[in-house]
């Protein structure tokens, strides 16, 4: 018996130390990939976007554990193909190039994924599409048809999508990729960004932006400021009964302390009406700051400044003539003798089928008198109104108007992050009367009908939008695949 149990132990210690080194493997390999990844992004000088699809995570909630994959709708046996060419386990990178002088009308993309074997790879891609002669040149196969070009090397592919590259000059971008992933740069930036555990995450470089908006509407000083340089990055994860979406800024000092956010908008949590809203907006904006902003960039004024652009006559006359008029105004007496930056909206449902409103906003003395104008003649629609030199403050019900002892406001516990940022909102689409609204068709209306609620908080520094779904227990895009099977049968015969 004590054999038995010696031998038993044995296999399982094997076992046990085979998984490990099967996890730490793949691990490795991801880590590496990662490292690859960083390589190349930072060895990019014209890099305007960049971004990271975890592939396996996105199948497996999208198909493979919704409705979708017995439906017959999606080619299973072709996704099944491709997954015994890529590497499904590791993500998938992009970037996005403009041309060495910065032009963005012409830009470059480039995925980046990893394979397990370059053979298997070309037939794979043979069975789907006209591929022409495979060029071998330095270790390196390069598939180049049309847009798309290919270049595969023993663990990797690059697909490289440009409209006006020439075959010889896309093997020279492609080769560069590829010394560029085995090269050692690194970028503290990037590594934060494109390892971070989400969905998807798509990054947009602000500086060659500017640079190439500058001459084209004139603002020379955009060109030279270096406090127009970082990162904004977009982060979408998909949790059970969550879509979430991640906002980051990775803004220069100069940007991030010029203070055009107050810390938070509590105080104005305190303006909206009594009672349990729908829906609620509060705001707390540094008008200060950015009044300096706009003089800084803006001293002609939006308007002017895109009427002396360059930019083409049709999309000049989309800018409204009002824009010019309100413009003007803030140009002689400044933004902060119009407003204070603080806003605070409440909406409110009572019998589940009217609404009523709350709306604070916090003004300066020469908006008073325009505001007493347009909402004076209608006051009896109100419960009560007062324009002062410093607020604007309606409330359209008794019940829900302004806070006391006695009428207080009642959130729900889901909404009690409102105003821990300068930028908080929330909508109750659950107990909404109008949700209808929100629909025009019977798709957004089937996706509506999964909602619950919507959540967001944000400042200059990031912020987070939160889309809570009524099933709680299924993931959210789960959730929204499983509704495609019944819409296409119900679209055919309807």
């Amino acid at each position: 018996m004590r054999i038995y149990i010696s031998i038993l132990g044995t296999v399982c210690l094997l076992l046990a130390c085979s998984a490990e080194e099967k996890n730490a493997s793949k691990t490795d390999l991801k880590e590496n990939w990662q490292k690859g990844a960083t390589a190349f992004l930072s060895s990019e000088t014209n890099l305007l976007s960049f971004g990271v699809i975890d592939i396996n995570q996105l199948l497996t909630k999208s198909i493979y554990d919704s409705e979708l994959s017995e439906s017959g709708l999606v080619p299973l046996d072709m996704i099944e193909d491709y997954s015994k060419v890529i590497r499904t386990e590791l993500p998938i990178y992009y970037a996005v190039k403009s041309d060495t002088t910065g032009d963005l009308t012409d830009p470059e993309l480039v995925v980046l994924c990893k394979i397990k074997n370059t053979d298997l790879a070309i037939e794979t891609i043979k069975k789907d599409f006209q591929i022409g002669e495979v060029i071998n040149e330095n270790n390196v196969k390069f598939i180049l048809e049309n847009e798309i070009k290919m270049g595969l090397t023993e663990s990797e592919m690059i697909l490289l999508i440009s409209e006006n590259i020439t075959n010889d000059e896309a093997k020279i971008s492609i080769q560069n990729t590829i010394d560029a992933l085995q090269s050692n740069k690194t970028n503290k930036g990037i590594t934060e960004i494109i390892t971070a555990k989400e969905d998807i995450i798509f990054a947009l470089n602000i500086e060659p932006i500017q640079k190439y908006v500058s001459p084209v509407s004139k603002t020379g000083d955009l060109k030279t400021n270096k406090s127009m340089t970082g990162t904004i990055t977009m982060q979408l994860s998909f949790k059970n009964g969550k879509v979430i979406m991640t906002n980051k800024n990775y803004l220069s000092k100069e940007l991030t302390e010029s203070n055009l956010f107050a810390k938070n908008s509590k105080q104005m949590v305190n303006k909206l009406g009594a009672g349990s809203p729908i829906a609620a907006l509060t705001m707390a904006l540094d008008m200060q700051g950015l009044e300096k902003l706009k003089r800084q960039y803006l001293p002609k004024s939006i308007s002017n400044t895109i009427q002396d652009s360059d930019l083409d006559p049709s999309l000049k006359n989309l800018v409204p003539k009002e824009l010019s008029i309100i413009e003007a105004f803030i140009q002689k007496d400044g933004i902060q003798n119009y407003i204070n930056g603080n806003v605070a909206f409440g909406q409110y449902s009572n019998d589940g089928t009217h609404t009523e409103y709350s709306a604070y906003l916090g003004i300066g003395s020469g908006f008073a008198e325009i505001l007493k104008n347009e909402f004076q003649p209608m006051s009896g629609f109100f419960h009560s109104l007062e324009i002062d030199d410093t607020k604007m403050e309606l409330y359209t019900s008794k019940t829900n108007g302004e806070q006391n002892e006695t009428n207080t406001l009642k959130l729900k516990p889901e909404f009690k992050d409102l105003g821990e940022k300068p930028i908080s909102a929330f909508l109750d689409i659950e107990r909404h009367p109008y949700k209808e609204l929100l629909w025009n068709d019977k798709v957004s209306k089937r996706i509506v009908e999964l909602l619950k609620h919507v959540t967001l908080n944000a400042d200059l520094e990031g912020g987070e939008l939160i889309l809570t779904m009524k099933d709680g227990q299924t993931n959210a895009i789960t959730q929204l695949a499983n509704l495609i099977p019944s819409l296409i049968l119900g679209s055919i015969f309807q």
